[in-house]
């Protein structure tokens, strides 16, 4: 039997979003303090649920522990139990503070799978090294039925500058980690992995949901990993890659709540552009089942699917470099039934 998790102290958020009068598509708003960009129907102008009864929740954040260290590009996400009304985001319930003065940024809203809001913040300017971040949701956030978020929320954590390194040569990952930055279970595979080989050459990037699957290190909060790629020199204005989703949550809970995510961040000097890739929830059935990856399934029956290599293109406005790209694997709404996602031949234009 699975447990829910909600998370009431947490890590800060990337982008927001607004919304047309029908709440679809991909559109941007400003109001006098956040750039607020709304991607499918996550976020809504106006209260569409009036049977809503249940209080907004916050069912996953990335990073999830309070009081730790991270690099100070890492993108802060927050996964909902619902919609998000995006009037109600503005500076009062959505408070970030860098070194104890507030700073603006862009927020992202997502669509997940089931429909709910994921909120990704990015500063206007991005986070200098050694700096002391704050975070704060307060009980003014509002889901689609005008209920209020549970309880405040709050959390803190100090930023590191990446250590340098030559991405140059190495975004098909097979030069180690060269240019590489792993937060919580990640690192580079070489040869076959049982059910997972590389896409191109020898070696692949992988992150987890898992505790010490992939390397010596538990993922965010046992929940989450994160893959930081850069710097690209240059602008940006589209990201190409392979990917390979394999997960313990198939089959059986395929259309449930324990929706494990796949995002891809891109992060430059202008703002970012954040992006949900997939989920057990979107791959549904469409899976085969894996053998011989190391510690997988680690929970429940003996099935884990995988979904193969599969290409993605993620176009998105100009962003200006020097630019830095963040891949993002969590567990949400639980702590177990791990997922692996293997990544290759990555491409910046």
């Amino acid at each position: 039997m699975k447990k829910i998790i909600y998370v009431s102290a947490l890590f800060a958020a990337f982008m927001l979003t607004g919304c047309s009068d029908d709440d679809s598509g991909n559109n941007t708003n400003t109001d006098s303090y956040y750039t607020i960009i709304n991607n499918g129907n996550g976020g809504v102008t106006k209260i569409t649920d009036a049977n809503d009864a249940d209080l907004l929740e916050i069912a996953q954040a990335i990073p999830s522990v309070s009081g730790e260290q991270y690099p100070s590009y890492t993108p802060v996400l927050f996964f909902f139990n619902d919609k998000i009304l995006l009037s109600s985001i503005n500076e009062n319930t959505f408070v970030i503070k860098e070194n104890g003065k507030q700073v603006t940024g862009t927020i992202s809203v997502n669509e997940a799978a089931n429909g709910y809001a994921i909120l990704t913040f990015t500063p206007k300017t991005v986070f200098k090294g050694g700096s002391e971040i704050s975070v704060k949701l307060t009980t003014g956030l509002q889901d689609d039925g005008g209920q209020s978020l549970m309880s405040d929320a709050e959390f803190q954590y100090t930023t590191f500058a990446e250590p340098a390194g030559d991405l140059t040569g190495n975004s098909g990952f097979e030069n180690g980690t060269n240019g590489l930055v792993f937060i919580g279970d990640g690192n580079v595979l070489t040869g076959p992995q049982g059910c997972l080989s590389p896409f191109d050459g020898n070696s692949f990037g992988a992150i987890t949901s898992g505790n010490q699957l992939i390397s010596a290190n538990d993922a965010i909060g046992g929940t989450s990993s994160a893959l930081i790629m850069g710097p690209f020199d240059g602008a940006a204005s589209s990201l190409s890659f392979n990917y390979n989703f394999l997960s313990a949550e198939f089959l059986e809970y395929v259309g449930s709540e324990y929706d494990d995510s796949f995002m891809a961040v891109v992060v430059g000097q202008n703002g970012a552009h954040a992006e949900f890739v997939t989920s057990v929830n979107i791959i549904g059935q469409n899976v085969t089942q894996c053998n011989g990856f190391p510690g997988m399934p680690d929970e429940g029956d003996e099935y884990a699917g995988f979904t193969g290599w599969t290409s993605k293109q993620i176009n998105f406005g100009n962003i200006t470099g020097p630019v830095y790209v963040i891949f993002i694997a969590t567990d949400v709404a639980d702590t177990i039934y791990s997922t692996v996602v293997g990544i290759d031949n990555v491409t910046v234009n």
